[in-house]
């Protein structure tokens, strides 16, 4: 499994950091070789096996571990014993293992309170097993079928659904990750979308993979001063972690030269891309994927800047097309749903029949992404939306993103995200909730859309924050309930 990765590391570079984590006063950053850190994913893999019991075949096991080093070991020790691993909120998971954070008060859950699959682990018993002696486990023997790992799709539209990652697709996702995300580099990776999602957890297994330090428990307050202590890395954030990065980053901000900013999740602005290739680093990436068939596209900011919505070139070892209502492919440059070919699409979602038939070919490794887009003539692929956000204003369809677009590009705009609501015709209407910067004229805002062609009539809401999950993405369907329930108060 990916742990292998680490016990690689160990025997060639033993004193070679695996995971550079938050420390203490005068020594903001700690880091953990990769002998240290693969000798105590052995104790906790052995500890699993004999304590809780856990082992192949039981089912998933969700991390609800807060503690970035103990979450680490944990997520590679269950690999190690060939035990899926899942996020925290993982609905299906067969177990939960439990374990509060190091700097956090109080005990952790206990079994009665937490349900019945719970594993609840103490401080007292987490000390004791990266103090007992180490004796290495015996390697398994690889299944590139079975289950290593539990993704959960965005769910912005509907319920977040299980995605599974046997060996094999994980070993192709890799190669892909470290092809995309860290040719060339080495240094410390950066996942600040944290370990649960596919970004966070994917580039963490490719830096092993290559070698270099996976940073744990980095916040948007502690990343300008990593970036400043190590020459290279690489970090991978969304649009509105790159947006507050630039709003936080401290006066004299002085960045190393070998860094690169990989962004994804949703739309890249070309005036945030610009801003952040002028303040951090010239080499920003932008990039384009899905739970249920990786990383799909992605290439240099700079190179995407002239085209909206345009996310880059299709990597070596898939198939995008661009089909209509009736699966037929469309010539370049006409918009339809964006379909993925590829050994790392998944076969479908796990114990559910219905969603999979409704966007999986396992014979062909095909997955319908509900995206609508075009392929430009130069290959690069334009994202115009999700199909299921299409608004229908009174008989107009419209992709939000057409909206949001020229409001980011405004100076003082520090969010916006376009939905639907009824008018009091009882007709959709467009309407832009926006976050602002202090003392923003909002008349500035509205004279810019003014300039906009073809855009529909719209409102606009004032809002202290957009409600986005973890990978950026909008709940549009909460920015409908909340101004709906506003409207019916006295």
């Amino acid at each position: 499994m990916f742990d292998g990765y680490i016990r690689d590391g160990a025997a060639w570079r033993p004193r070679t950091p695996a995971l550079i984590l938050p420390g203490g006063p005068g020594h903001p950053f700690r880091p953990v070789a990769y002998a240290r850190f693969d000798a105590d994913i052995d104790r906790f893999s052995r500890f699993l096996a004999t304590g809780p019991g856990l082992a192949p075949g039981q089912g998933a096991v969700s991390l609800a571990v807060t503690d970035p080093y103990i979450n680490r070991v944990a997520l590679c020790a269950l690999a190690r014993l060939g035990v899926a691993s899942a996020p925290h909120d993982d609905p299906a998971a067969a177990h939960r293992l439990a374990y509060p954070p190091a700097s956090g008060a109080g005990d952790p859950p206990s079994p009665s309170a937490a349900g019945p699959q719970t594993i609840a682990l103490t401080r007292e018993q987490v000390a004791a097993v990266l103090a007992a002696p180490c004796e290495p486990l015996p390697r398994l023997a690889p299944d590139p079928d079975a289950l290593v790992r539990v993704q959960l799709s965005s769910g912005t539209t509907a319920a977040p659904k299980r995605v599974g990652y046997t060996w094999g697709r994980l070993e192709a996702a890799t190669l892909t990750a470290v092809r995309v995300y860290g040719p060339g580099k080495l240094g410390v990776w950066v996942p600040m979308t944290g370990p649960d999602s596919l970004m966070g957890f994917g580039l963490s297994v490719a830096a092993w993979a290559v070698g270099a330090a996976v940073a744990s428990g980095v916040t948007l307050e502690t990343l300008p001063a990593l970036i400043e202590a190590h020459d290279q890395g690489v970090c991978v954030l969304t649009p509105i972690q790159l947006r507050n990065l630039l709003t936080w980053l401290p006066h004299g901000f002085r960045p190393r030269p070998g860094w690169r900013l990989q962004v994804g999740g949703s739309a890249l602005p070309a005036a945030l891309a610009r801003e952040a290739m002028l303040r951090i680093t010239p080499d920003v990436w932008h990039g384009y994927g899905a739970t249920e068939s990786n990383r799909v596209a992605a290439g240099p900011a700079a190179a995407l800047a002239d085209t909206p919505g345009a996310v880059g070139h299709v990597p070596a070892s898939a198939l995008v097309t661009i089909e209509d209502d009736d699966g037929r492919p469309l010539p370049d440059g006409q918009s339809g749903e964006v379909v993925v070919r590829s050994t790392r699409t998944a076969p479908g979602y796990l114990d559910d029949p219905a969603a999979t038939a409704a966007r999986f070919d396992p014979a062909a490794n095909s997955y319908r992404t509900g995206d609508l887009g075009r392929r430009l003539a130069d290959g690069r692929l334009v994202i115009e939306g999700r199909l299921d956000e299409r608004m229908n204003l009174g008989g107009r369809k419209f992709m939000p993103q057409r909206l949001e677009a020229p409001a980011l590009e405004v100076e003082g705009v520090l969010d916006a995200a376009c939905f639907a609501a009824p008018g009091d015709d009882g007709l959709d209407q467009a309407w832009l909730a926006v976050t602002a910067a202090p003392g923003f004229d909002r008349g500035r805002l509205v004279r810019h859309l003014a300039t906009v062609a073809d855009l529909p009539p719209l409102r606009l809401a004032w809002t202290d924050e957009i409600p986005r999950n973890a990978m950026g993405k909008v709940d549009r369907a909460l920015l409908r309930d909340r101004l709906l329930s506003a409207r019916q108060k006295p």
